[in-house]
């Protein structure tokens, strides 16, 4: 059994769209809210241990994003980071949030940086977690996954074996949220097929827009990823305020592999 502060789920409609959102802890008028966002195939649960850190003292939304976990497929494939922007915009509108703090990982960070360039206003802090800013690999190089699985204790076993620093409990807390029931007792990626082709998001490139910011950023790397270390140093030396630190032992998908660690990361700096 897995331990968890409160935790609450809604659906918000986005003009045809209706986004899933994971609340943690308890909205407060003290204390801007804190959205974390996840990457392409991922879903909201990616950050249940993080925001279980983080939700004391301040509320922690965690969205879904369009095709992805229990939030609406796109009918026409709308996929681009500019249609996420777009609901973002509109998620923050609709639950009335004036200003907050933002983390994303992968395209959830690619994102964040454009909702930052754009409306700078809103975000007061903003921690970017493993990804480049720009890339060299078509949208349609998609590194071969299962779409399905026979049961899941191999939905469990893929996800170790992506993921082999992770928590168990969250693993398996990961690994159940990312599926559904199929036919013939499989079990199915929650993601829209269109991510088994094609990631929109790699042909994007926001270095522009890193260098605009003027906010606090975080820049956090998983010492194992395929995401270069030196770009991300780059990065963070576009700003006079940004940080960068190395998470040890951990791969791409920090929040999964390295909990404890990036939530302590997190909760330094957006305290401090």
């Amino acid at each position: 059994m897995m331990a968890s502060a409160a935790l609450q789920h809604a659906m918000v409609e986005l003009d045809g769209i209706a986004l899933h959102t994971l609340r943690f802890g308890r909205e407060r008028n003290d204390a801007v809210p804190l959205l974390c966002l996840h990457g392409v195939t991922g879903t909201g649960w990616l950050w249940h241990d993080v925001a279980q850190q983080l939700c004391h003292g301040r509320q922690v939304i965690v969205p879904e994003l369009r095709g992805h976990g229990d939030s609406q497929w796109s009918r026409d494939a709308a996929y681009a980071t500019d249609d996420h922007l777009r609901d973002l915009e509109g998620l923050l509108d609709a639950l009335a949030i004036d200003r907050c703090d933002l983390a994303g990982l992968s395209w959830g960070a690619l994102i964040g940086i454009r909702y930052a360039a754009r409306h700078p206003h809103r975000i007061r802090k903003l921690a970017i977690l493993d990804v480049e800013a720009s890339f060299e690999q078509p949208v349609d190089a998609v590194p071969q996954r299962p779409e399905s699985f026979p049961d899941l204790q191999a939905v469990c076993a893929f996800e170790r074996a992506a993921n082999p620093g992770a928590p168990e409990a969250l693993l398996q807390l990961f690994a159940a949220g990312s599926v559904r029931p199929g036919e013939n007792g499989t079990w199915v990626r929650k993601h829209d097929r269109f991510f088994l082709r094609r990631w929109p998001f790699r042909n994007d490139d926001v270095w522009a827009q890193l260098a605009s910011l003027e906010m606090p950023l975080l820049l956090l790397h998983g010492a194992d990823s395929f995401v270069r270390r030196e770009v991300m140093e780059r990065m963070a030396g576009l700003a006079g305020t940004s940080r960068f630190h190395e998470v040890a032992g951990a791969g791409h998908l920090l929040p999964l592999e390295a909990p404890h660690v990036v939530g302590a990361h997190l909760e330094e700096f957006f305290q401090a």
